[in-house]
């Protein structure tokens, strides 16, 4: 942000903004105190009242890093659960999005290939006992401050999200148990609270342990106060309206919107500026001009994300909360809009939700809204210009697996960003979603573009990566074909641990187990801690009947979401201790195994092996169908043999 536009808009403030963010003093102050000293913090309010902007704007510089010594604590970059795009899934497809999204925003400078197959307390532990310089971990009673922000896109959640939100939120209790100088800050929208403390309680959290912030709209004195201190000494009329505007955008028991109020100063800003010809006596004409005008984009925006009529939503957002009602209740019927479309106009600034999932109400932002919405022509919506997408929208969208508004984000991205990386991350992403969507020919493509700007940059990362994801989704077109296109890669980039894992797998796939294991054990001599290398191994040692070599492997990373590492424990464990999974962990087992042919596999061994033959042929016929990974070849012999031996 210049230092000629003291108004951020649409967007959140960020660290930098700091000097602007003004009304929030009491807010941040009091937010400042409260999470080092509580364990857990659950900071809520409505979509858009500005809890991204107070963390960043107005937290963090009164703790950290300079400040945060100075009140006895550390603290971490804030933490967000979206899948990054520039990480292509393909590469490593098992993994808990949630749980490597977070730790991939606290710790940005470590290498993906390490925070793939870590928990949450398992890396805490790690960076903490390696000495890092300046980890509360390492100075007794100094608190170490980890922020959460965005939760809601852990809700509401399909079958498999929900399993991976559960899983994460254990590793959040584990964290908490395991490291008790950490004090953990969760922001999340108010009709979600309940939601995560749910989530949090069946975690193992006691109840009643969490501290609750709740954050509010502004008062009038707070919103004139973020105006006139943004504006002070400006040669500008807005110095003189500031409690003017306020009124205007008043009127409504909610307080005054934070968010509103920055898109129309921002505005206000550049067209009513000295010179401008704008005269800002005509106040209420400017507001309901610049509201409109973001009403429009708004609905445009969130129709064209989601294959829809700009003019269509329009005309029933109109009539839906153009009237003088207190809540709308959309439902199924007919040309009513989906939930992802609701979520992208709360995301737009024109809504607040109340109530739980299923039961949900929705309310205009601002009772100074009615009339604009009122007055919106839905002829006029199909022809507004759209507001750039950014990279942040389409990977919160692939989040919550809305694959086509993510997909139309990312495009938007490739086609508008000037910043090459922008546009690199966006075509991974992309990628990522082809993948999602089981094009597999479509992803390669994308990958490959992705792959030839990060090299353009001289990104050898992001581009090992990339062809690692390309030499799995290779091994679709046959097991040779991969071994030779990450033999290939291997050459170009002969240290990188991502495509010497992938290649190990292709081998495995190819029936060349024990030149996997020769691969794996170079990639663990160059790096002992990678933790996919060494849960493929205890994979592998685990099929092979080495029980003992394979928990020493599998013990050593975060293998929970993955049902074939979670198979492979089970066996590797039996076969060690003859100890077999119980009734519960049994049902686990298989239901996790989902579509998977290895860990269909290893299950149905495991489960012979315990005297369940008919079960267990079951599962290797599973195994034999199974295309979410399809069982290797070699394997099928084996398959049969259990499934005749029922």
């Amino acid at each position: 942000m210049s230092a000629s536009a003291p108004f951020v808009g649409p967007r959140p403030f960020d660290t930098a903004d700091a000097g602007v963010f003004l009304g929030r003093g009491r807010e941040a102050a009091a937010l400042a105190g409260a999470w080092p000293r509580n364990r857990l913090t659950v900071l809520h309010g409505p979509a858009g009242v500005g809890k991204t902007s107070l963390l960043s704007a107005g937290v963090l510089p009164r703790l950290g890093p300079e400040r945060g010594r100075e009140h006895g604590a550390e603290v971490l970059p804030i933490g967000r659960p979206a899948f990054a795009g520039d990480f292509p899934l393909a590469a490593l497809p098992d993994l808990n999005r949630y749980t490597f999204a977070l730790l991939a925003s606290w710790f940005p400078g470590e290498p993906p290939a390490r925070i793939s197959g870590s928990s949450i307390a398992g890396l805490l532990r790690r960076r903490s006992s390696a000495g890092d310089r300046g980890w509360g971990g390492d100075a007794p009673g100094r608190p170490l401050l980890a922020a959460v922000d965005h939760a809601d896109l852990l809700f509401p959640a399909d079958a498999d999200r929900a399993r991976h939100a559960g899983r994460f939120a254990e590793e959040l209790v584990e964290a908490l148990a395991d490291r008790p100088r950490l004090r953990l800050l969760i922001a999340v929208r108010t009709e979600n609270v309940e939601e995560l403390l749910d989530l949090l309680t069946r975690a193992g959290l006691p109840q009643g342990s969490a501290s609750r912030f709740p954050l509010h709209p502004f008062d009038p004195d707070a919103a004139v106060d973020a105006v006139s201190g943004a504006v002070a000494g400006a040669d500008h009329p807005l110095a003189a309206s500031a409690r003017r505007l306020v009124g205007e955008l008043g009127g409504s028991e909610r307080g005054i919107d934070p968010a509103l109020l920055q898109i129309v100063c921002h505005r206000l800003w550049d067209e009513a500026a000295p010179g401008s010809g704008t005269r800002i006596a005509r106040l209420p004409e400017l507001v309901d001009r610049i509201l409109r005008d973001h009403c429009l984009r708004a609905l445009a925006a969130a129709a064209s994300d989601h294959g829809e009529r700009p003019g269509t939503l329009t005309e029933w957002f109109r009539d839906a909360f153009g009237r003088q009602r207190r809540a709308v209740h959309p439902g199924r019927a007919a040309g009513e809009p989906s939930d992802s479309v609701m979520s992208a106009l709360q995301d737009a600034r024109l809504l607040y939700a109340e109530g739980r999932p299923g039961k949900r109400r929705y309310r205009l932002r601002q009772a100074r809204l009615s009339g604009v919405v009122r007055r919106l022509d839905p002829d006029a919506a199909d022809t507004v210009r759209r507001r750039a997408r950014r990279l942040d929208e389409a990977e919160a969208a692939f989040t919550v697996r809305a694959l086509e508004p993510a997909w139309n984000r990312a495009h938007a991205v490739t086609v508008a960003a000037t910043d090459v990386r922008e546009r690199a991350a966006a075509e991974c992403l992309l990628g990522t979603i082809a993948y999602e969507q089981g094009r597999q020919a479509a992803a390669i493509k994308h990958y490959d573009t992705a792959a030839q700007a990060y090299g353009a940059m001289g990104d050898a990362a992001h581009v090992g990566m990339l062809l690692a994801a390309v030499g799995r989704l290779k091994i679709g077109d046959g097991p040779s074909e991969a071994v030779n296109r990450l033999r290939a890669a291997l050459t170009r980039l002969p240290g990188d641990l991502f495509v010497k894992t992938a290649l190990a797998q292709a081998l495995w796939y190819a029936g060349r187990t024990q030149a996997a294991l020769a691969i794996l054990d170079d990639a663990l001599s160059q790096d002992g801690g990678t933790p996919e290398a060494l849960r493929l191994r205890g994979e592998l040692l685990a099929d092979l009947g080495r029980g003992g070599p394979a928990l020493r492997d599998l013990d050593r990373v975060n293998y929970g979401d993955r049902p074939s590492s979670r198979a492979a424990f089970a066996l590797a464990r039996l076969t060690h201790t003859g100890i077999g999974p119980d009734g519960t962990d049994e049902v686990e087992l298989i239901d996790s195994a989902a579509d998977s042919g290895p860990a269909l596999l290893r299950v149905a061994r495991v489960l012979r092996l315990g005297g369940e033959a008919d079960t267990a042929a079951g599962l290797a016929e599973r195994a034999v169908r199974a295309r979410r990974p399809p069982l290797p070849r070699h394997l099928h012999p084996e398959a049969e043999k259990l499934m005749t031996s029922g």
